[in-house]
C-alpha cells in the first residue's frame, strides 16, 4: 500500500484529473479542500512486513461468554495459556526482550522477533495453529488548517430499504370471509325446524337461544388485528435528537451526516490514544489501555486518535464542536506511538481486548489497516459475532481494499467506509471495492485536536469511518441518503446517514 514513487505520481495525476473535470462552480472550493493540508501522505513503511517479526497463534482460543455476554477466559484457562506460551518460548530459546505482544482470549499466542530456526520450530509445533508475519501500520500526520464550513444533506434515498422495511404479510383473505356467510347454505336448514315443531321440546329449544347472547362477545377478537401494525414499528432503533448549544460549532460534515445524543453509549477507538484532558471528549480512563509494550500511556502524542474521537462523540457542552453521537463514552486503545507507527499485532491485541471486555451494542472504530492478516480479520469477525459493531476505514491508497485487513472483512456488524467530499464526490485517494459498505465525509473535515480546541483534521477514510461509528452508536444500523458520485467500482457506495 502506497510504498513507491510511481504510485505517488499516479495518485497525484488522478487527483489533478478530478479537479479539471469539475464544473467551474465547484472547482475553486474543491481545489481548496483537496490540497489544503491533506492527511494522506505516502509512507514507504506502511503495510510493509516487519523483517523477522511474526505472529504466532495457538490452536486453542477462548469463546466462552460470561453472564454479561462478554468473552472471558477462566483463571485456569488464562494460566494454561500463559504456561503454554512460557514453555514454547523456553523450548525455542526466545528471550523476553524479543516478545512484542502476548494474546490471551479469543486469540491466544504471541508476537515476537524470531530467528529462522525458531520460526521453523514453531511452525512444526503441534500446539501452534499457524504463524504469520507482522506488518507495519503507519498513520499520516493530521492536518493543521481550520475549516468549519457546512454543507447540504444531499438527496433522500435509502439504499437499504429492502433490509429495513417490513410488510404486514396480509393477503386478500378478508374478502372471501364475507362470501362464506352467504345465506344460501343455511336456507336448506329451515325445513329441518319444521319437523321438530310438533314436538314439545321445541319451545324448550326456543328458550335456548338466550345463550346465543355470548355471540356478541365474538367481536372481541376483532382487536386481534390491532397488534399487527406493531411489527411495523420496530423498523429501526430510535435516537435522541439534540440541538447544539450556543457556542457549539456544527461542522458541515456532521450536519450532512446527522447527529444525536450518544450519552451512555460506548465507542472503542483503536488508534493513537486520546487527549484525555480535552474538554470536549468524555474518556473512560478505567477501561482505556495501551497495547504498546513498555508504554502504558493512552495519551495521544500524534493527534490522529483525538481527531477520530471528536468526530464520533464530541460533547454538546456549549464549546468546541458537536460529534455524531455527542456525549458518548470513549475508550482509548492505543496502538500507534507518537510518531504514528503501529503494528498489526498491536491491532490484534486491541480487538482481543474488546472481545474480552466489551459488550453487545458497543461500537469499535478502526481507522487503520495494512496488508492481509487472517488473525486480525478473524478477531474482528469474532467480536462482531458477539454483537459488537465495527466501523473500519477503507484505506487511502486509491486501490481495491479487498487486499487490506481489516477493511476486506465482510460480516454482519462490520462496516467498511470510503470517503467523499462535501459535494458527495468520491474522494480520489479513497480505496474502493466490494467490501465497502458506505461512504461518509472525509475531505477537509473538522474535529478535536490534541492540546484542546478544534481545527481541520485534513482528509482520509480515517475520518469517514468515525461518522459511521457515530451512526452505529445512535441507531445500531446505518441509513443512507443517496449514493456517492464517481465511485471507482461497479457498486456505487451509499452515503451514510443517521436517517
Amino acid at each position: 500500500m502506497m510504498n513507491n514513487s510511481t504510485l505517488f505520481k499516479a495518485l497525484s495525476g488522478l487527483a489533478l484529473a478530478s479537479v479539471f473535470t469539475l464544473s467551474s462552480c465547484q472547482k475553486e472550493d474543491f481545489m481548496e479542500e483537496q490540497f489544503q493540508t491533506d492527511s494522506v501522505q505516502i509512507n514507504a513503511q506502511h503495510g510493509q512486513a516487519i523483517p523477522g517479526q511474526y505472529i504466532v497463534v495457538f490452536k486453542k482460543g477462548s469463546s466462552n461468554l460470561t453472564s454479561t455476554h462478554v468473552n472471558a477466559m477462566t483463571i485456569a484457562g488464562r494460566a494454561a495459556t500463559v504456561a503454554l506460551r512460557e514453555r514454547m518460548l523456553l523450548a525455542t530459546g526466545i528471550t523476553s526482550d524479543a516478545v512484542q505482544q502476548t494474546f490471551e482470549g479469543n486469540v491466544n499466542g504471541f508476537a515476537a522477533r524470531l530467528t529462522k530456526d525458531q520460526l521453523t520450530q514453531l511452525r512444526k509445533n503441534p500446539e501452534v495453529a499457524y504463524v504469520e508475519q507482522d506488518r507495519i501500520i503507519m498513520l499520516a500526520k493530521p492536518g493543521t488548517d481550520n475549516t468549519t464550513t457546512k454543507g447540504n444533506s444531499g438527496k433522500t434515498k435509502d439504499e437499504k430499504t429492502d433490509h429495513k422495511t417490513k410488510g404486514n404479510g396480509k393477503k386478500n383473505t378478508t374478502e372471501p370471509t364475507p362470501e362464506e356467510p352467504a345465506p344460501s347454505e343455511p336456507a336448506p336448514t329451515e325445513p329441518t325446524p319444521t319437523d321438530p315443531t310438533p314436538t314439545e321440546p321445541a319451545p324448550v329449544e326456543s328458550t335456548d337461544p338466550t345463550p346465543t347472547e355470548p355471540t356478541p362477545t365474538e367481536p372481541s377478537p376483532e382487536p386481534e388485528p390491532e397488534p399487527e401494525p406493531e411489527p411495523e414499528q420496530p423498523a429501526s432503533n430510535p435516537y435522541t435528537i439534540i440541538t447544539p448549544l450556543p457556542g457549539e460549532t456544527l461542522p458541515w460534515h456532521i450536519a450532512m451526516n446527522g447527529y444525536g445524543d450518544g450519552t451512555g453509549k460506548t465507542v472503542w477507538v483503536i488508534d493513537s490514544g486520546i487527549d484525555t484532558d480535552h474538554p470536549d471528549l468524555n474518556v473512560d480512563l478505567q477501561r482505556s489501555a495501551s497495547m504498546i509494550y513498555g508504554d502504558a500511556s493512552i495519551e495521544d502524542g500524534f493527534g490522529h486518535g483525538t481527531n477520530v474521537a471528536g468526530i464520533i462523540a464530541a460533547k454538546n457542552n456549549g464549546s468546541g464542536m458537536v460529534g455524531v453521537a455527542a456525549n458518548a463514552t470513549i475508550v482509548a486503545l492505543r496502538v500507534f506511538d507518537n510518531t504514528g507507527y503501529g503494528t498489526v499485532s498491536r491491532a490484534i491485541s486491541a480487538v482481543n481486548y474488546v472481545i474480552n471486555t466489551g459488550k453487545p451494542g458497543d461500537v469499535v472504530n478502526m481507522s487503520l489497516g495494512s496488508g492481509i492478516s487472517s488473525t486480525l480479520d478473524n478477531a474482528v469477525i469474532t467480536a462482531a459475532g458477539k454483537g459488537i459493531l465495527f466501523a473500519i476505514a477503507a484505506g487511502n491508497s486509491a486501490t481495491d481494499c479487498s487486499v487490506n485487513s481489516p477493511a476486506r472483512v465482510n460480516a454482519t456488524g462490520v462496516y467498511t467506509v470510503s470517503a467523499m467530499d462535501r459535494y458527495q464526490n468520491f474522494w480520489s485517494s479513497s480505496n474502493y471495492g466490494a467490501p465497502v459498505d458506505y461512504t461518509a465525509p472525509g475531505v477537509s473535515v473538522t474535529s478535536t485536536r490534541i492540546g484542546g480546541g478544534i481545527g481541520s483534521s485534513g482528509s482520509g477514510t480515517s475520518f469517514a469511518a468515525p461518522h459511521v461509528a457515530g451512526i452505529l452508536l445512535l441507531r445500531g444500523e446505518v441509513f443512507s441518503q443517496g449514493i456517492v458520485n464517481g465511485d471507482k467500482d461497479s457498486w456505487p457506495d451509499p452515503i451514510a446517514s443517521v436517517e
